[in-house]
């Protein structure tokens, strides 16, 4: 499997359809009160698609990392009881499989690996194959020094409690930020919402106060803008809370 890409299925594509047309829906009554605002259906299709991609990924990403470090624990583990990497590297697949079960990504890779050690093929190849395919600076990293250490005849256990240590560190940091700014996620969800429920509630109550703004050349330029400010504000508000470690 290549981690650095995704692809959708039947299911999360109609999810994601269904999503735009009902985002659409929302803009071209709210906005525009017309049917031809359904023409940003495509780009905004194209939009989700693409922010559903990238949190699909990072999803990804943030379990791969956490299986990978539980696998570099197990494989330490292993190599201090004194068996050899090829060994530990066994015994390190039976821990992960008893913890994240088949579905696990690392538990499917040390599969592999093993398998493809069986008919000699070099460790030090698989894993890079593994690096590359994963998209991770830590795995990368983790790779390119066991395989000069194993050339060069390193210490492996050193090496492995190293990256542990140091993706567990990520990992703890990751979360004390996740837990710092979770209500803040909430606060820009809520006011990401507060424009659209007084556009209703106006509509509602005071309908007549909202027609100025429709079906008319300056009520479309207004909407419009104020339509993109909204959507910069919104774009804006991600990145500030989108911290990468």
């Amino acid at each position: 499997m290549d981690y650095r890409k995704y692809h959708f299925s039947k299911k999360e594509l109609m999810v994601c359809f269904l999503k735009t047309f009902g985002i659409c829906m929302v803009i071209a009554y709210l906005c525009y009160r017309s049917v031809f605002a359904m023409i940003l259906f495509p780009l905004l299709f194209w939009v989700l698609l693409k922010k559903e991609r990238q949190q699909k990924l990072n999803q990804r990403k943030e379990r791969l990392s956490l299986e990978f470090k539980e696998t570099m624990q197990a494989v330490a583990g292993a190599l201090t009881a004194g068996y050899s990497i090829e060994n530990a590297l066994k015994e390190a697949q039976k821990e992960i499989h008893q913890l994240y079960g088949e579905t696990s990504y690392m538990e499917e890779e040390l599969a592999q690996i093993n398998a493809k050690i069986e008919l000699n093929q070099p460790l030090e190849q698989l894993l890079m194959d593994f690096s590359n395919r994963s998209g991770l600076e830590d795995v990368e990293s983790f790779c390119q020094v066991f395989a000069f250490a194993k050339r060069g005849g390193g210490d492996f256990v050193k090496i492995i409690k190293t990256t542990v240590d140091q993706i567990s560190d990520k990992l703890d940091i990751k979360r004390e930020i996740a837990t710092m700014i979770a209500s803040r996620k909430l606060e820009q969800k809520i006011m990401q919402a507060v424009p659209v429920f007084i556009l209703f509630y106006l509509d509602l109550t005071s309908p007549e106060f909202l027609q100025v703004l429709y079906h008319n050349l300056f009520g479309i330029f207004m909407m419009t803008v104020c339509l993109l400010l909204y959507v910069a504000a919104m774009l804006l508000a991600e990145k500030i809370i989108n911290i990468s470690v």
